[in-house]
Parts: C-alpha cells; structure tokens; sequence
C-alpha cells in the first residue's frame, strides 16, 4: 500500500513490523494448538486496528464467533475469543 520495504526509511517498515508483532503478541499470549480460523481473525482484527491508525479511514470491526469447533479436534474452546 505504502511501497515499504526493509530499507525503508520513513517509519513504515517499523511499523509494519510493530504491527506484527502485536498480532503475533496476541497469538502467543492465547497459546495452543494451531487454528487457521483463530490466527486470521486476529490478524485481521489487528489488521483494522493498523488500517485505522496509519491511513486516515475508519473500519469497524465486528465480533466474530467461529462456528468450527466440531471440526477442530484440537480447538482449545473457551480459551479462544472467538468460541461460540
């Protein structure tokens, strides 16, 4: 969006790697096994949280509830934000 790239030197790098440390912050700090659904919901909660703060729009975020837990056989239930 912003032609970032390591070499950058106008901040964008930084924070775009601030960014990711956060949403992965967030990851480690639930734990567990794997899940495809819960790590792209927080990423891209935390992607909204960055759109908002950096480029001047406003998205809303919703809550989401993930209906895959019958699916997930390691699905770590009420540990997840997003459980049902």
């Amino acid at each position: 969006m912003d032609g970032t790239g390591p070499l950058s030197t106008d901040g964008t790098w930084g924070n775009h790697m601030q960014f990711t440390s956060k949403a992965i912050g967030e990851l480690g700090a639930i734990n567990g096994p794997r899940c495809c659904k819960r790590d792209a919901m927080i990423a891209f909660k935390n992607g909204i949280d960055y759109v908002n703060a950096h480029y001047g729009v406003t998205l809303q975020y919703e809550q989401m509830q993930c209906g895959f837990t019958d699916f997930n056989e390691q699905c770590i239930k009420e540990r997840c934000p997003f459980h049902e």
